[in-house]
């Protein structure tokens, strides 16, 4: 597949809605010029672009929470309890796993199983089954904007339905779903479908809607933060060839407060950067910022105080829109009570940080931890655009085979995997084997230095006992693990 990184015609997007709208019985009820109006009645309070960017401008931070379940009744009243209990300032609407891989007769089937029991089945909410009818029903039940969640190799029909519902956002991009959520598909399938998604978002925005939407890039597995950045702004030039308008910019965190905010603010500085680089002028972009994946502590009293802490970190970075996981993670599918505590938990943090403007943001450990992601990241995207011959596109699937952007951890067999984290001595992500990524010696002296630290305190060399350890020290109780595990 030819894959390049160039705005599609028309004629060719409308040449794909045909077979797109074709895949489930619902397509059949897309209307292009009917969501339009629709989201037209939607403007004033509901479109979570408009929302994020009042936000930014007023230096506020919205409180998000990740949510979903099956039947229509169901998404209906877990979105009334955020809405009321959470005090949540916008909804989402998270993707089921079967509807994500287009499963669309099992998941059909599963909501069916949930109705007959009255006990949810699926880990989210089937936007596809519902169809046009289900989603606006789900969107007029509340007063806020609702967007999507859920990274998926082909989302095309979800996306048709779930913005012709009235959804005004998507969380998800083509490189996290590649790097995280597939074992098998090439990478220009999955950006060919993106270009897809990304081209429906652009034509809303054509006529006059604004569409909200989250790259991801990657997710992290004690991950220095440019293996983050880099794949999120190939996602964000993606997009914008596509005519997206609207760019929030997910901040992964791990927990080492002058790296993670020095990624949030990296994060954007570069995305602008690249932006106006290519010529998308007219692109803003927005910041979220969410806890770090991986295990949860089990002890709920531990967990609200990594919500805190994670809430804390993002208040600091001023992200518009704050994410979180739940005090359930670590037993279950969150449960509509324990993402409202959690979130209480969150809001009141944000509430006590957001009024301070604190000037530590010039500290010497962020602008050091900033000057090293912002090398990294430049270092990797210049390479892929010079080996694209500037085509973003054309470069990543080339750099991905050489391993000039790589991932620890994928579950795709299209990846090198050879790079490897591990945290120094005050729990920062670094380079314990950077792989083939292009990178100079001042960058890897930077990364050996901070490792022979922690060295130097364990009197013991790092290896990858170190690394599993450091994998779990969060779900144990601290940012890194205790001595006595290592010694």
């Amino acid at each position: 597949m030819d894959v390049v990184n160039k705005k599609w015609t028309l004629e060719y997007f409308a040449q794909q809605r045909n077979e797109v709208l074709g895949m489930w019985n619902t397509g059949k009820d897309v209307n292009l010029e009917d969501s339009i109006e629709f989201h037209k009645k939607l403007l004033a309070k509901q479109n979570a672009a408009i929302k994020v960017l009042a936000a930014q401008k007023k230096r506020e931070t919205l409180l998000c929470p990740s949510t979903g379940t099956d039947t229509l009744e169901g998404h209906k009243k877990l979105l009334q309890y955020m809405e009321k209990e959470a005090n949540a300032d916008l909804l989402t609407t998270y993707i089921d796993s079967l509807t994500r891989n287009c499963r669309f007769e099992s998941a059909e089937e599963a909501v069916k199983k949930s109705l007959e029991s009255s006990k949810a089945v699926l880990n989210g909410f089937p936007s596809v089954i519902h169809g046009i009818k289900g989603n606006r029903e789900i969107v007029e039940s509340v007063a806020l904007p609702v967007i999507l969640f859920g990274p998926s190799p082909d989302a095309r029909l979800t996306h048709e339905i779930g913005l012709g519902g009235g959804h005004t956002g998507y969380s998800g991009g083509p490189l996290i779903s590649f790097w995280n959520y597939t074992k098998n598909i090439p990478i220009d399938k999955i950006i060919h479908n993106f270009q897809y998604i990304n081209r429906l978002m652009g034509y809303y925005e054509e006529n006059g809607i604004p569409i909200l939407y989250c790259v991801s890039g990657a997710m992290p597995s004690i991950s220095p933060p440019s293996l983050m950045i880099a794949p999120e702004i190939i996602e964000v030039l993606i997009a914008a060839e596509q005519g997206v308008k609207h760019i929030q910019l997910n901040g992964w965190l791990q927990g080492n407060i002058a790296q993670d905010v020095a990624n949030i603010l990296t994060l954007k500085k570069l995305a602008d950067k690249y932006l106006h680089k290519f010529g998308y002028d007219d692109v803003t972009t927005t910041t979220y910022s969410v806890c770090p994946t991986g295990r949860f502590p089990t002890d709920h009293s531990s967990v609200y105080a990594l919500i805190a802490y994670f809430a804390f970190i993002g208040s600091l970075a001023n992200v518009q829109v704050l994410g979180s996981r739940t005090i359930d993670e670590a037993h279950h599918i969150p449960t509509q009570e324990g993402t409202a505590k959690s979130f209480k938990c969150a809001g009141m943090i944000n509430r006590m940080v957001s009024p301070q403007q604190l000037d530590f943001i010039d500290s010497k450990k962020i602008q050091e931890e900033a000057y090293f992601i912002e090398k990294e990241v430049i270092a990797i995207l210049d390479k892929l655009i010079e080996i694209g011959e500037d085509d973003i596109i054309s470069g990543t699937k080339r750099g991905i085979e050489a391993g000039i952007i790589d991932q620890p951890y994928a579950t795709t067999q299209f990846v090198k995997g050879k790079v490897l984290g591990v945290k120094d001595h005050e729990g920062a992500a670094r380079f314990f084997d950077k792989g083939d990524l292009p990178f100079c010696d001042e960058i890897l002296n930077f990364h050996k230095s901070k490792i022979s630290e922690r060295e130097k305190i364990l009197n013991k060399k790092i290896g990858y006992e170190t690394i599993i350890a450091d994998m779990t020290a969060i779900s144990n109780g601290s940012l890194l693990p205790l001595f006595r595990n290592l010694t």
